[in-house]
């Protein structure tokens, strides 16, 4: 073994060392973050106020949710617009991996390449015509790119059309700009140019 390996060692030894003690405590931040939100959720399911929803059920502030395997806490907003028992209903499956959309999620509108594609039955349209546009998600193993973000799944469950980052680039070099485009956050609303039902025209 040469000098300079000899010499690496102690500080790949140190560098492997570091690297499962960061490991080790992520599991155990996750573990206590887990307990922090049952005991939030138990806490609220005994001692909280039940809050007539807009939707015409009772919830309690905070709830704990399962979706496939995943929990986390819903909190009501100010409006008390939905319970937690409509908005896991509201969830719908990516037409292409099957992944699990919320509301709130990013979402793709791909149109199927195949001929003999078949859709899936968990699989929401949303538009037949001039061509089929297929609900997906955003995810890295699913999604072509992020510049393919066409919408947000929002409550009651429907799309919220948003024009892609695609989209706005040749809007942008129609109008003479150079082309460049810059978004921080392809899950923030907030950042996205949502286009109006009427405009959009969902379902045909």
């Amino acid at each position: 073994m040469s000098i300079i390996a000899l010499s690496l060692f102690p500080k790949i030894l140190i560098g492997i060392l570091v690297g499962i003690a960061a490991l080790v405590t992520s599991i155990k931040l996750n573990k206590r973050y887990r307990l922090w939100q049952k005991s939030q959720s138990v806490f609220y399911l005994i001692f909280g106020r039940s809050y007539e929803c807009n939707c015409g059920h009772k919830a309690k502030r905070k709830t704990m949710l399962t979706i496939d395997g995943e929990s986390g806490i819903y909190t009501l907003d100010k409006e008390h617009k939905y319970c937690p028992q409509c908005w896991i209903n509201a969830a719908i499956k990516c037409a292409w991996c099957s992944n699990t959309i919320i509301p709130g999620d990013a979402i793709t509108l791909y149109t199927p390449q195949d001929k003999d594609f078949k859709v899936p039955e968990h699989a929401v349209v949303y538009k037949r015509t001039p061509h089929l546009q297929l609900v997906g998600c955003l995810g890295w193993n699913c999604a072509d790119t992020g510049m393919d973000r066409s919408g947000f799944w929002i409550m009651p469950g429907k799309v919220q059309r948003a024009a892609s980052p695609m989209e706005m680039m040749i809007s942008g070099m129609s109008n003479g700009d150079d082309g460049m485009l810059i978004v921080n956050n392809l899950s923030n609303p907030n950042e996205a140019v949502l286009i109006p039902e009427e405009i959009a025209k969902p379902g045909e």
